[in-house]
């Protein structure tokens, strides 16, 4: 079956190699390099079977590259990914090897699949998974090429959180601030108002004393002693008052002072949870793709570029032809199936012969059995007989039968 499918040179070529001319060495075949063996291995190539196959060897080679691209890529963009959000270098080397070894392993799957089936439904959930891991894979890669415009934004948009941060908590606090302030100057318009009367009753016990005042006597008159009287009564009305609301002015600007101290702390303790992360790095690249067109069209660009990348093995495998080692696959495949038949078909001939000859040998020994027991039974009736005690035959037989017969006829 399989030198039918070999062609004349083919078997020329195998049969010289087996049964060179006299006096020639054997012909050799050319053994892969290292290399060349771990990149049919990321094309999921079978070595043994592709020594055979020489014009596909270099198409298996370059599909083996395109994944070593994807590899290295998805490494890189993980290990830029977790490094925006772990410090610890050595964690975030092995997450980045441990997820670029996931995104291999997913790709080999794909490649491994893509001969499998005729159907296209298979195919276009493939090439659609295959889209989708390059999108996400370049996420990270835009975000590192562009690292230096982000970082500039992000500390902006910092900035703009603290701002609206901080209107936020004014907001908050509005209704306490304005409770607290309009006592405040609830009390020093009293103390303001009682200032002004003892500055104007001083200025006019200050007139009656030098003239200038409605008596026109200088000195202390009787008008002007009635004037320093009222002066006095109400400056010790107001000392009275100062001393009265002055604690209060202090205990309500304290807790203006207490509300302003306690916005400053929040507003420390929001900035320092303000991280350059990738989440915020997202949302740099997001506003400066809004504000600047000729960066969203190279975002644009990058994105496919690196999709691309990714879906590239895919899509190599898919495009290209099916060649000679695609033949001696389905040629092995068919092979091992046709073998597999016949072991199963060998395996139950055997089971069967093994069952009839059991059975003959089970009858044998149940014949063998019976015959060497016949002397003993007949023995154990007469016993049974002799020792019939008055029994009836009716008794006597069930004593037998219980005794000398198997248990299949004592059940009847």
């Amino acid at each position: 079956m399989e030198g039918s499918n070999l062609s004349l040179r083919e078997r020329a070529e195998r049969n010289a190699s087996k049964n060179p001319p006299f006096g020639q060495p054997p012909i050799r075949k050319e053994e892969p390099d290292g290399f060349s063996r771990f990149l049919w291995w990321l094309a999921t190539v079978d070595p043994e079977v592709m020594r055979d196959c020489g014009s596909e060897k270099e198409r298996y080679r370059i599909i083996g590259m395109s994944v070593l691209v994807t590899w290295i890529f998805a490494t890189l963009a993980w290990g830029y990914f977790f490094s925006t959000i772990i410090d610890d270098e050595l964690v975030v080397g092995g997450l980045a090897v441990f997820f670029g070894l996931a995104i291999l392993a997913i790709d080999r799957n794909l490649i491994a699949a893509m001969g499998k089936s005729t159907s296209w439904l298979p195919v276009v959930f493939r090439l659609a998974l295959a889209v989708t891991i390059g999108f996400f894979l370049s996420q990270p890669i835009v975000l590192m090429l562009f690292d230096k415009d982000i970082q500039s934004q992000v500390a902006l948009n910092k900035v703009k959180k603290m701002q609206v941060f901080s209107q936020q908590l004014d907001v908050n606090n509005a209704p306490l601030v304005a409770d607290y302030q309009s006592h405040i100057k609830q009390l020093q318009q009293q103390e303001t108002t009682g200032a002004d009367q003892v500055r104007f009753l001083k200025d006019g016990y200050i007139k009656e004393t030098d003239g200038t005042g409605g008596s026109g006597k200088i000195g202390e008159a009787s008008v002007a002693r009635v004037k320093k009287a009222e002066y006095l009564k109400a400056q010790d009305a107001q000392d009275q008052l100062v001393r009265q609301d002055d604690p209060q002015i202090a205990l309500y600007q304290a807790k203006l002072d207490t509300l302003e101290a306690q916005n400053k702390q929040k507003e420390q303790v929001y900035s320092a949870n303000l991280s350059d992360g990738f989440l915020a790095r997202v949302e740099a690249l997001s506003d400066l793709l809004k504000e600047h067109a000729p960066m969203r069209t190279r975002y644009q660009l990058v994105i496919l570029i690196i999709t691309l990348i990714e879906v590239m093995p895919v899509v190599a495998k898919l495009l290209l032809p099916k060649g000679e080692y695609e033949a001696r696959v389905a040629q092995s495949v068919e092979l091992g199936v046709y073998r597999a038949g016949l072991a199963a078909e060998r395996e139950k001939e055997l089971e069967a012969y093994y069952q009839e000859k059991s059975l003959e040998s089970d009858k044998a020994a149940v014949d063998q059995f019976f015959e060497e027991s016949r002397d003993a039974r007949a023995e154990l009736g007469r016993n049974v007989v002799d020792k019939n005690d008055g029994r009836s035959y009716s008794q006597m037989w069930k004593r037998f039968r219980r005794q000398a017969l198997s248990s299949r006829e004592g059940s009847r």
